[in-house]
């Protein structure tokens, strides 16, 4: 066994931030302030500043799994968690663009946010299935 894998705890990161955007949207949905639009919007770029290492440290754990030679089980495991992630960067990428040029769009943020949490949620599920697997 490869021993202490990086990535799991750095995945803390975005996901907090990016599920504490979506109370603070459903609470500019229910009542609009500028904090609460602020909020939502610095906690999806903090996210996205957070990704990046996140997907480094998977990377870096991917790799020294693979010379330990990891099953086939593993790598669709692997395959959907990673698919799911990416898909869920680029839904808060999206957000990030909709709340930067039209910050009046509560409702598509709101949406949006719903839709990148899902993802985030589904990726963990999957995340643990990888772990499961190993």
């Amino acid at each position: 066994m490869v021993g202490y894998l990086f990535h799991p705890p750095v995945t803390d990161f975005p996901i907090a931030l990016w599920i504490t955007a979506l109370l603070f949207d459903a609470l500019n949905w229910r009542r609009p302030t500028e904090l609460y639009r602020a909020m939502g919007l610095w906690l999806v770029a903090l996210g996205l500043v957070a990704a990046p290492v996140a997907v480094a440290t998977a990377f870096y754990d991917f790799l020294r799994l693979q010379r330990e030679g990891v099953g086939t089980a593993f790598l669709l495991r692997h395959t959907v968690h990673s698919t799911l992630a990416y898909a869920a960067t680029a839904v808060y990428v999206a957000n990030l663009v909709v709340r930067w040029r039209a910050p009046q769009a509560r409702g598509w943020v709101l949406v949006l946010s719903l839709v990148g949490a899902a993802l985030v949620g589904l990726t963990g599920y999957f995340g643990n299935q990888v772990r499961q697997v190993m």
